[in-house]
């Protein structure tokens, strides 16, 4: 079984400043063209996969700094998102962000399927997040895929990343991860950070994702709030 955990940590290193810069250009891989379409192009660096490094949202913000949960990396960083846009949603507006406390449901120890369901749930949000533009097309497929089979990645990581690059837009997929309301605020915020919500699509997708989710609309509005400062640095 591959560890799925660092592979999430490997990708919130790829959205943090530092780790744009190696994804972009380590190993003289270049970027295919197009929106989320580049979502794997990124070349494993410093042991850091720059797996969503080239998607729109990223881009838009490559020469800011990371935010606070970025900086933590891992399930750290979608735990730290959910557990303070929650607090901001029941009242606490000027909640600073933070770790949620370790009996919190939003802890990943406390996650109830354990922290790997919650890494490859996260990295599904994030893969259906990525592709929520539609403008993934064969030949962007065909390329991904190429360069997936060149990293440093073991043959069940590989065929997890490519099942689910593969498989169809569905909401479906996320919210199968969703074990408790603070894991489905986690996955909501792991979508948003491999996207960036300005098209028709992708607002469509928000919305199915929410219900699927089961999520409040003051709790999805301060989560995206918080993912959007967070990559604004």
């Amino acid at each position: 079984m591959f560890d799925a955990r660092q592979l999430v940590d490997q990708v919130m290193g790829a959205l943090s400043s530092d780790g744009r810069a190696n994804g972009a250009g380590s190993a003289g891989q270049g970027k295919a063209s197009g929106g989320a379409g580049q979502l794997m192009t990124g070349a494993l660096a410093g042991g850091v996969l720059g797996m969503l490094a080239g998607n729109k949202r990223a881009r838009k913000f490559a020469t800011k700094s990371a935010g606070t949960a970025l900086k933590l990396g891992g399930l750290a960083a979608v735990a730290a998102i959910g557990y303070t846009a929650w607090q901001r949603s029941r009242g606490a507006a000027s909640a600073p962000l933070q770790l949620p406390p370790a009996e919190s449901g939003f802890a990943p120890e406390q996650t109830p399927l354990g922290q790997d369901m919650l890494a490859r749930g996260v990295l599904v949000a994030m893969i259906q997040g990525a592709k929520a533009d539609g403008h993934i097309d064969a030949s962007e497929h065909a390329r991904i895929f190429q360069q997936i089979e060149s990293l440093e990645l073991d043959a069940e990581a590989k065929a997890f990343v490519m099942d689910e690059l593969g498989a169809p837009q569905d909401v479906g997929r996320v919210s199968a991860y969703s074990s408790s309301p603070e894991v489905a605020a986690e996955l909501y915020a792991a979508a948003l950070l491999a996207m960036d919500p300005d098209t028709p699509q992708e607002r469509q997708f928000l919305t199915r994702l929410q219900g699927a989710l089961g999520l409040d609309a003051a709790l999805a509005d301060h989560l995206e709030a918080a993912v959007s400062a967070e990559l604004q640095g």
